[in-house]
């Protein structure tokens, strides 16, 4: 025998070779082999087993139907046969014996689906608490239960390949501590909060950039200190971290730092945030396995690259992403080709995220210890407003009465003192409301007039602040139309985005957006509004006898 082969000439080598096959030993598992020229030659498949084994039929049948097709692809002839591996560890109370005849069954269908597709089983090996089964054996008491051969014997598969410096791959179980979650009650109490933070933030287009800009910023730190050697984060960067990784966009970002000197490190992190999704925030998981298991791939683990996939696609089978990488682990892709587009994209994302944050830090609601202010003065102001306008002749004054509020403010700012009290801010956006309010509002005078209508328009929108965002799109409307008058497209189409994000369907926003994606001349709508102005001033009722 040559010093570099193995032979594979009894049921216990066979038994014996499966983890030295595949690199580890699938716990819970189906696995398929084809054998090539040089037995280890051919396609191999692992399929886990469910827990429920009501599942087991129809996994073991469609696990058939996709290693026909997977060994097809690859040219293989499974009419030259098939071996069929059953590995399961007995649960507690159950024998291996009461295990082993539990997953006969299993070989049974897995028989009939290839003989469906003229495939030929060579043999079905039972692998269970160490010991092995033969089923194709119909000899009474034969190749059942049998210890696994020893490594002193020297014909073993296990002294076979530790004569060649082998040794055999690690239970699956041991691979998935690395990355598989444990619960944390207190922990997760946090990531809940977090998560409703993070909804509540990415409510609107301006909030969902500003988002992801700090979870750009958030990685590259979690990664420096990783770098630096730490093995944690704390609570609040890791809750962070998870929640801002469900943005397909940081994800890509994260993808970026597979660099060859930041391999272990990035492992190391995704495996840290990956073990803190536990139930019920498994979902959240799935972008952080897929980063783990692109890191092992470019590493050449492809088992844990896999079983992380698995655990992806299990919880979200549409996560594109992950399956995508999956794919590439099987047909033998380049992963740096990976890297490349991930590093071309994370440059480009980070200049428009950084021209996305400076405009809408215009209008942006602001967070700052104002923000309660502006709360209370909106809050205050609701109850007097809306019971003003619950009759005709109230809606009449009040809508007059915010335009002649509007020109006084822009006055002040025409004047340099661009501050209002907030029971006067507070009254404009309420006023803004409505329509035949914001229309008579919009912008129609000279363009001298236009920095100090911008500047108004963005002071009032940033006061907009939560519960009260649902009041800025008349704010945002406004102030995109004056930058449109401006010539500024970018801010324009910024604003009324927002403020369709905020309010899906609001006609005005909707409109000049897409005026502006037509390329249509403001000039037609401006003199269109001159018109309209005109005629809401000539219908000014007698305030004073209303």
């Amino acid at each position: 025998m040559p010093d570099n082969t193995v032979q594979v000439i009894s049921l216990p080598n066979l038994a014996q070779i499966l983890p030295y096959l595949l690199g580890h030993y699938p716990d819970d598992s189906i696995a398929l082999h084809a054998p090539g020229p040089n037995f280890h030659d051919g396609p191999t498949m692992t399929c886990p087993l469910p827990d429920d084994s009501a599942e087991w039929q129809a996994t073991a049948e469609h696990a058939a139907r996709q290693f026909v097709a997977y060994a097809h692809d690859r040219g293989h002839d499974l009419a030259e046969g098939v071996i069929i591996y059953l590995c399961r560890e007995p649960r507690p109370g159950q024998s291996p014996e009461e295990t082993a005849a539990l997953l006969a069954p299993v070989g049974t269908w897995l028989t009939n689906e290839f003989m469906e597709h003229r495939a030929t089983v060579l043999q079905t090996i039972g692998l269970v608490a160490d010991r092995w089964w033969a089923y194709e054996c119909d000899i009474d008491g034969c190749c059942e239960g049998q210890p696994l051969p020893s490594p002193d014997d020297p014909t073993s598969v296990a002294a076979q390949m530790a004569r060649l410096g082998r040794a055999p791959g690690p239970r699956t179980r041991d691979i998935i501590k690395e990355f598989r979650a444990t619960a944390d009650p207190a922990f997760l109490t946090d990531l809940h909060t977090a998560a409703d933070q993070f909804n509540s933030r990415c409510a609107t287009k301006a909030g969902r950039d500003a988002t992801l800009a700090l979870t750009l910023e958030q990685i590259d730190a979690a990664m420096s200190r990783f770098r630096d050697g730490a093995t944690t984060l704390s609570r609040a960067l890791t809750t962070q971290l998870i929640v801002g990784l469900q943005d397909d966009d940081a994800v890509q970002a994260g993808v970026a730092h597979a660099e060859d000197d930041d391999l272990p490190h990035a492992r190391r992190l995704w495996a840290y945030l990956a073990r803190h999704c536990a139930e019920p925030f498994t979902q959240e998981a799935v972008p952080i396995l897929t980063l783990f298991a692109f890191v092992a791939w470019r590493q050449g683990d492809l088992i844990a690259a896999r079983l992380a996939l698995r655990d992806a696609i299990t919880t979200d089978p549409e996560y594109e992403l992950a399956t995508g990488i999956h794919l590439g682990t099987i047909d033998g892709e380049d992963p740096r080709d990976w890297l490349a587009t991930a590093r071309e994209g994370r440059a480009h994302r980070a200049a428009h995220l950084q021209h996305a944050v400076e405009v809408a830090s215009e209008y942006r609601p602001t967070t700052d210890t104002t923000a309660v202010r502006y709360r209370e003065a909106l809050d205050a102001a609701a109850t007097h407003y809306y019971d003003r306008v619950r009759i005709e002749d109230g809606r009449i004054l009040a809508r007059y009465g915010t335009i002649d509020i509007v020109n006084g403010a822009l006055a002040d700012f025409r004047d340099g003192r661009p501050q209002l009290t907030d029971e006067i801010a507070a009254r404009i956006i309420l006023g803004l409301q409505d329509l035949h309010a914001r229309d008579a509002a919009l912008s129609t005078g000279e363009e001298s007039d236009l920095p100090y209508e911008r500047q108004l328009w963005g002071y009032l929108a940033r006061r907009c602040v939560p519960p009260h965002t649902g009041k800025a799109p008349p704010l945002l409307t406004l102030l995109g139309w004056v930058a449109w008058r401006q010539g500024d497209t970018v801010t324009a189409s910024h604003a009324f985005a927002e403020a369709l994000d905020i309010s899906p369907g609001y006609t005005m926003a909707e409109l000049l957006l897409d005026g502006i994606r037509k390329q249509c001349d403001p000039a037609r709508l401006l003199a269109m509004y001159r018109d309209a102005a005109a005629e809401f001033a000539a219908g000014r009722p007698d305030l004073d006898t209303l």
